[in-house]
């Protein structure tokens, strides 16, 4: 007999690894333990009423039976989406149109360049560069102060024609300013829309010389020197220097992208 100053101890002689005491001991299908019924214990009331009262849920360890279905079943085929490609514009199966203002690059975009109200620009592969020479400086600071543009009949069809095609592709069109026989290019302008050739502006020194009209927007304001662009040969005009174009002449994309480069880190 054993003394505990805590809580008195009985006697038990069965061990608990014996048939003895596995056939009196057991847990119930319902989940509870019933305790041996014979032979002395060493066990305290405490443990006990411990022992008496485990129970559990045994449906708690029974696994989750997921059934099996063939991904070739006519269910199975029934009951999955079709799988549609993402496209950012198609939105609940209804295309979303954009304005310009809230065009939305599917890929990102190839260069990107500031302005020089410190917004950035995209240049992506698809867009294509013109050169614009004006007869006066007077007609840029006019196209600056107005976000419009105007070239001669022949240039504007050009651009207008060239601006429909990079829409169709959600392109951009860039223009080079230089004044004639300024030695040297003095802004970048994106052309925002085609050209409307009903309308005239008054702002020019020439009015009654202009026909038509298209808005722009100004990126980049500054005197760059020929000299920076001299080495710039265009293939599409007979390889000649960027610094001898004629007004709406087409650069390739490489001397375009380049063109903006000089721009952008010239001081």
């Amino acid at each position: 007999m054993y003394s505990d100053s805590r809580d008195s101890v009985f006697e038990w002689d069965s061990d608990v690894f014996s048939d003895k005491f596995r056939g009196n001991s057991d847990v119930s299908s319902q989940g509870t333990l019933s305790t041996p019924s014979t032979g002395n214990q060493y066990c305290t009331p405490r443990s006990i009423s411990a022992v008496e009262s485990f129970s559990y849920d045994n449906t708690m360890l029974q696994p989750e039976v997921i059934p099996r279905t063939s991904i070739w079943s006519a269910s199975f085929r029934s009951n999955s989406e079709s799988l549609v490609p993402f496209d950012p514009l198609v939105v609940n199966g209804a295309e979303q149109k954009t304005g310009e203002e809230e065009y939305v690059y599917q890929i990102p975009p190839r260069f990107v360049f500031r302005s020089f109200r410190g917004c950035r620009f995209a240049v992506e592969d698809n867009a294509r560069f013109f050169v614009i020479k004006s007869y006066s400086g007077m007609d840029v600071d006019a196209s600056i102060a107005n976000n419009i543009w105007a070239s001669t009949n022949l240039g504007n069809k050009r651009l207008n024609r060239a601006f429909d095609e990079v829409r169709a592709v959600r392109g951009k069109i860039f223009l080079f300013f230089s004044v004639n026989c300024s030695g040297r290019f003095c802004g970048v302008v994106e052309m925002k829309n085609n050209i409307d050739f009903t309308r005239t502006s008054d702002v020019w020194v020439e009015k009654s010389r202009w026909k038509g009209v298209f808005p722009v927007e100004w990126l980049m304001i500054k005197d760059v020197p020929n000299r920076h662009f001299q080495h710039l040969k265009n293939p599409l005009n007979e390889s000649k220097s960027v610094t001898n174009s004629r007004d709406t002449q087409e650069l390739p994309f490489d001397i375009g992208v380049s063109m903006l480069k000089i721009f952008s880190s010239f001081k």
